[in-house]
């Protein structure tokens, strides 16, 4: 396959919204990728935390292979057994509190869930949300995304109902975070605004503050979770469990899905008909995120990291 044929295809007819570099990838397998000429890279960039598992580990793509022969899409209106062994995989290795959870197809649209899950119990309109936090770009996670850059061209379609509070600062909190708030949506280690992490005491204390204000705790674990922080939620490092988890990224393997994962309370909120998803919970994804999270099980993923970030941090 020709490079300058692949490049000059994609620069004619994809749509400019992504940085481009001058190299066309074509096979990959653990953590190499090859371009279309053969030559090998360390891929570093992982797909921005997608390929945990590696590229095209075994145990993923045959779990792909056999499910592409039986069942590909399944709409959420029927019962599927693949959908049925995600979730009951999901809830053995999520905070107990956190059993009732919707598929979707990525991050962004888990915290598009995960707002209006929290808007709809509260029966609250206010959101608050951190200084260079980032939570995707379709409308309401757009909103809740911090970045000038993202959100000034789009201004006039973003809520007003949108406010944002420095990281880590917890009297901060205290004074923007009020009664008339229905959610606050953090992340554990900020990702795309340059890798802050949570101060001690800071999640805990946040907590605190929704408890008393009756205000809905959303972790965005989109980036951090999967044990890429060396405990399988970055959470769990301050011992903390939000109302509601947003994961994604990790969990397909390279195929999207993305969940939102809740209080049973909170979800149920959400009645027949006001959100959903045409792709979410197909078969097909469901089949490699089981594989993936078995891979992560069985080859201790999690642990690795944390020896491995010892080492880098030492």
């Amino acid at each position: 396959m020709n490079e300058k044929w692949i490049i000059n295809i994609e620069d004619a007819h994809l749509a400019r919204v992504y940085q481009k570099f001058p190299v066309s990838i074509v096979r990959g397998k653990g953590a190499v990728v090859y371009d279309a000429n053969g030559k090998e890279y360390i891929d570093c960039m992982g797909g921005y935390g997608v390929s945990l598992v590696g590229h095209c580990h075994p145990k993923v793509v045959e779990a792909i292979q056999k499910q592409s022969q039986l069942l590909i899409t399944c709409h959420g209106s029927f019962y599927n057994d693949k959908r049925a062994e995600l979730l009951e995989k999901l809830v053995k290795i999520t905070p107990k509190e956190l059993d009732k959870i919707f598929l979707c197809n990525s991050g962004a649209e888990s915290v598009e869930c995960a707002l209006k899950a929290a808007v709809k119990y509260t029966g609250r309109s206010r959101i608050v949300s951190t200084v260079r936090g980032f939570h995707g770009k379709t409308l309401g996670a757009l909103s809740a995304t911090w970045n000038p850059k993202y959100r000034n061209p789009f201004k006039s379609l973003i809520s007003e109902n949108f406010m944002f509070m420095p990281f880590g600062r917890l009297e901060k909190a205290e004074e923007t975070i009020t009664e008339e708030t229905a959610a606050v949506i953090v992340e554990p280690v900020q990702g795309e605004g340059g890798v802050h992490v949570a101060p001690p005491e800071y999640l805990q204390g946040l907590r605190e503050l929704c408890d008393d204000r009756g205000v809905v705790l959303i972790f965005d674990e989109v980036q951090t979770g999967f044990g890429r922080t060396g405990r399988m939620w970055a959470s769990e490092h301050w011992n903390v469990t939000p109302d509601i988890m947003c994961v994604a990224k990790a969990l397909g393997g390279g195929l999207p899905i993305g969940a939102t994962i809740a209080r049973a309370e909170i979800m149920d909120s959400l009645k027949t008909g006001e959100h959903s998803s045409t792709f979410g919970g197909n078969p097909l994804a469901c089949a490699a995120a089981c594989a993936v999270i078995d891979v992560i099980l069985e080859e201790k993923l999690p642990e690795k990291a944390q020896a491995l970030g010892k080492r880098f941090k030492d």
